[in-house]
């Protein structure tokens, strides 16, 4: 199988980019600076912004899935998330790829909620209420195709080791931002590659 990647250099696109390729998969990574990528067997790096439809275009052409591990910033207004994923599904339904995996939060939509007040008001309300809001708009975006979609929503993560080991659910069980280490997301999200569990659903994810 051979998936591209948007966001490899974060951290949970550096787990995704790395456990892929530890299972034989074909990675190419879709990265502003080239450099940041460090040089792996299997691996190809394709310099572009994923605001560039058509760098985007081009790149999404021969692969067989789409992972995304972009995330905004709070002292940007652009909103990345949802801008980026029109041009890949756009580019996607060009080439006729049908998977994508994408990085969503814990708080958004029906989760709001479920955060607890101080998060909900102070974090989502005030400090990354666009983050947020770019989110919110990425899924609606996904839900309004006929793409075999995932949304996963995570809470706080963290560089911890990998307990290969989460909560996955999209039926309000899961309270609280809590929190899971970025490999254990990039496992969980490789594993969507072929699972249909989770299709055209939006499941939180913590440890």
């Amino acid at each position: 199988m051979r998936i591209i990647v948007f966001g490899p250099t974060g951290g949970t696109g550096q787990q995704i980019v790395s456990q892929a390729l530890d299972a034989g998969l074909e990675v190419t990574a879709f990265a502003r600076d080239p450099a940041t990528v460090p040089a792996r067997r299997g691996l190809t790096v394709v310099k572009g912004s994923p605001l560039d439809a058509t760098a985007v275009q081009s790149a999404i052409a021969h692969h067989h899935a789409v992972l995304s591990a972009l995330g905004g910033r709070p002292w940007r207004s652009l909103p990345i998330c949802s801008t980026a994923m029109r041009n890949i599904t756009a580019a996607m339904q060009q080439h006729r790829v049908r998977r994508i995996v994408a990085i969503s939060t814990f708080g958004a939509g029906e989760t709001r909620p479920h955060v607890g007040w101080l998060t909900r008001h102070l974090l989502f309300g005030l400090v990354l209420r666009g983050e947020v809001a770019d989110k919110e708009a990425m899924e609606e975006h996904l839900a309004a195709t006929d793409l075999q979609w995932v949304a996963v929503r995570v809470g706080l993560l963290t560089d911890g080791a990998p307990r290969n080991a989460w909560r996955a659910a999209d039926d309000g069980s899961i309270r609280g931002m809590g929190k899971i280490a970025r490999a254990d997301v990039a496992a969980f999200m490789l594993a969507q590659l072929r699972g249909n569990e989770w299709l055209r659903r939006r499941p939180a994810l913590m440890d």
